[in-house]
């Protein structure tokens, strides 16, 4: 994310749990697409609503991460490229949570 040190090194932790949370859940989203994708391939429609049933998962790590960017603006006040980075976060994740939400109702 963010190569500069910040005095505080609690804002890096947290930036660098914010970074850990978008990738997890990047992955979760990317796992759910190839499920999705090979379960209509298939005509499996169990492993199409196995992956329905986790869908909470990925709307569970879009609060979170939603929460932790709301924290760290309030808390830390980030300027510059660092109000960018929690922003461009948020957004991020909204993103994610549509684009595996389209896979799952195409």
């Amino acid at each position: 994310m963010n190569e500069n040190t910040h005095l505080s090194t609690q804002f890096d932790t947290d930036l660098e749990r914010l970074r850990s949370k978008v990738l997890e859940m990047g992955g979760l989203v990317e796992s759910q697409i190839n499920m999705t994708t090979k379960a209509y391939a298939d005509n499996n429609i169990e492993a199409v609503l196995d992956v329905l049933e986790n869908d909470s998962d990925v709307n569970a790590f879009e609060k979170s991460i939603d929460d932790d960017c709301i924290h760290i603006i309030a808390k830390r006040q980030p300027t510059a490229s660092d109000l960018r980075l929690v922003m461009s976060i948020s957004k991020m994740v909204t993103d994610l949570e549509h684009s595996r939400a389209r896979c799952d109702c195409a």
